[in-house]
C-alpha cells in the first residue's frame, strides 16, 4: 500500500476533510497537529463514524439504514460518542437525533470535561500554526461582540442580537460551563486572572441541560447574575454572528479567548464582528483618571491633553465605561456604512460563509 493510499484510508484524514467542508472550517497544518487533535478526541472507529455524520441530524433508525449498520450496534457507538462530546445532539419529546459538529464552535468546546495538558498543548500547537486561517479569515465571522447594554445611550435603538440580557430572558433552559479557553491556557502554564466559570448557554427547550456531561443547569436569575459579574470583572461578551437563534454567550478575554486572540495575536480581519457601537467620551465630564485605559483589552483608549481619546480599535464592548467615576463614557452608533446586520439565522450564516469559502456543504447535509 502506498503512502497516498494509506493517507486516503486514514479515518482521521477523512474526518479532517469533512470538518473543513463545514463553513466554520478546519484547516490542515503542515506539522499534522490537526490530525493529532482528532486522534486525541476520537478512537479510529469513532473517527470513521464521525466522518459519515450529516449536519442535518438523524435518528438512530434513519442513520442505521443509511450506513447499513445494525441499529443496536450503532446506538451503542453513538451513546459513547455523545459522552465524549464528539457529535451534535438534537432532542425532542419523542426522539433524539445525532449530527455532525464543526470543530469550532463545537467539538473543541465539547471537550471541556475531558481536556488534559496533552490536549491543551496540541491545541495550542495547532492554533499557533494555522493562526486562524480560514476559521477567522473568511466572512461572515463566526462570532460578534455583544455590548454592555447599560452604557448604550438610552435613545438609541438596540437590536435583539445586541441584547445579552434579553437573549437569556427569552430562553426556557439555562446552563453554565467552565471557560475552555481559560482552562486550556492554564494547562499550558499561562493561567488567567479572570473568573473561569462564565460560559453561558441557553435554550428555547425546557430541561435542555439535564444529564449534560459539560453543562451545569442553572436558573435564569443565576444566568443574569453571572452576566452582570462578568461585566464587572471586565470580560467581553460575544455570541454567534446571527440575528436570531442565539444559544450561548462567551464571556472572555484577549489573553485566552481563541476568537479574540484571532485579531489581537494574528491580525485576522474577520476573527469577529465589532458591535454596532463605539465608545464616546463626554469631554466636559472626563477628569483624565485613566481607569478606563486599564480596563480596555484592545488598547483603544489613551490620554491626550488630560482627556480620554478613543481610536478605531474600539470593538464596542462597553466594559471600560463601567469603571468611569464620572459616567463620561457611553456607547454611540458606529457610522452606518460600518454597521451591517448579521445573517438572519444559522442556516443563512452557513450558506453565506460556504459560498464565500467556495465549499459545497450539501455534500454533508
Amino acid at each position: 500500500m502506498t503512502k497516498a493510499t494509506k493517507r486516503q484510508s486514514n479515518p482521521y484524514v477523512k474526518l479532517s476533510k469533512v470538518l473543513n467542508i463545514i463553513p466554520n472550517g478546519f484547516p490542515e497544518v503542515e506539522d499534522g497537529s490537526h490530525l493529532r487533535l482528532l486522534e486525541w478526541i476520537y478512537e479510529p472507529e469513532e473517527a470513521e463514524l464521525a466522518g459519515k455524520l450529516r449536519i442535518n441530524a438523524e435518528t438512530v433508525e434513519k442513520m442505521a439504514r443509511r450506513l447499513k449498520i445494525p441499529e443496536n450496534e450503532l446506538a451503542k457507538k453513538l451513546e459513547i460518542m455523545e459522552s465524549k462530546g464528539q457529535l451534535r445532539i438534537s432532542k425532542s419529546k419523542d426522539e433524539k437525533k445525532y449530527g455532525l459538529l464543526p470543530f469550532v464552535v463545537g467539538i473543541y468546546e465539547e471537550q471541556i470535561h475531558r481536556m488534559d495538558p496533552k490536549f491543551a498543548e496540541v491545541f495550542e500547537d495547532y492554533i499557533q500554526k494555522c493562526q486562524g486561517r480560514i476559521i477567522f479569515s473568511k466572512k461572515p465571522a463566526i462570532q460578534r461582540i455583544v455590548p454592555v447594554n447599560s452604557v448604550i445611550k438610552t435613545e438609541l435603538e438596540i437590536h435583539s442580537y445586541n441584547q445579552a440580557e434579553q437573549m437569556i430572558r427569552n430562553a426556557k433552559s439555562w446552563g453554565v460551563r467552565d471557560c475552555i479557553c481559560k482552562i486550556q491556557q492554564e494547562m499550558i502554564g499561562d493561567p488567567c486572572e479572570y473568573p473561569d466559570k462564565v460560559c453561558l448557554t441557553f435554550s428555547g427547550k425546557e430541561n435542555r441541560y439535564e444529564g449534560s456531561y459539560q453543562t451545569t443547569t442553572i436558573t435564569m436569575e443565576e444566568s443574569l447574575r453571572i452576566l452582570r459579574e462578568t461585566e464587572e470583572a471586565g470580560l467581553i461578551h460575544s455570541s454567534m454572528n446571527v440575528e436570531n437563534g442565539h444559544t450561548y454567550i462567551c464571556n472572555c478575554c484577549t489573553c485566552c479567548c481563541g476568537v479574540l486572540r484571532g485579531l489581537v495575536e494574528w491580525g485576522q480581519p474577520h476573527a469577529f464582528v465589532k458591535s454596532d457601537y463605539i465608545m464616546h467620551v463626554e469631554e466636559e465630564l472626563c477628569i483624565g483618571c485613566g481607569k478606563c485605559i486599564d480596563r480596555c483589552q484592545f488598547n483603544a483608549l489613551e490620554l491626550v491633553n488630560k482627556k480620554i481619546s478613543i481610536s478605531d480599535k474600539c470593538i464596542g464592548c462597553g466594559v471600560c465605561a463601567l469603571v468611569c467615576p464620572k459616567e463620561a463614557l457611553n456607547l454611540v452608533d458606529r457610522k452606518p456604512r460600518k454597521v451591517k446586520k448579521p445573517p438572519k439565522n444559522i442556516i443563512m450564516w452557513m450558506l453565506k460563509r460556504a459560498f464565500n469559502r467556495g465549499v459545497n456543504i450539501f455534500k454533508i447535509f
